[in-house]
């Protein structure tokens, strides 16, 4: 069963956010940015992620064949974005609380697996000296 999930990130940069995002996203995922009209798609897997800028907001609309990949790309898609605006305050809220605690523990599972990486990248570089 198809599942829809919509979050907003309130900011007046909704279009410079959007672009970046697929921008970043797009070196692994099909992701699309249109300026024009201010709408953006990122593509994972049969999920798909539609970017809606408005004048006070970044809306998400995440829509996906099973829960699991709903709170994945829900759970890629917010950790991004909320990483590009860290120093703006940046955070998105999504409508239906529904699945908070299981989709929580899912971005704390992908932030602690991304600083496991990232410090097994670290130990790797040789040090100066």
């Amino acid at each position: 069963m198809t599942s829809t999930l919509t979050g907003r990130a309130a900011t007046d940069r909704a279009a410079r956010y959007a672009k970046q995002l697929c921008s970043h996203l797009g070196r692994k995922l099909d992701t699309a940015f249109d300026a024009d009209t201010g709408i953006g798609t990122i593509v994972r897997g049969g999920s798909v992620a539609t970017l809606t800028c408005t004048g006070t907001a970044l809306e998400i609309a995440v829509t996906a064949p099973t829960q699991d990949d709903l709170l994945a790309l829900m759970a890629v898609t917010q950790n991004h974005l909320e990483r590009f605006g860290e120093k703006n305050e940046l955070v998105c809220v999504w409508d239906d609380a529904t699945f908070l605690d299981e989709y929580e523990a899912l971005r704390a599972e992908m932030n602690a697996r991304r600083a496991a990486d990232r410090a097994a990248r670290d130990a790797e570089q040789p040090t100066e000296g």
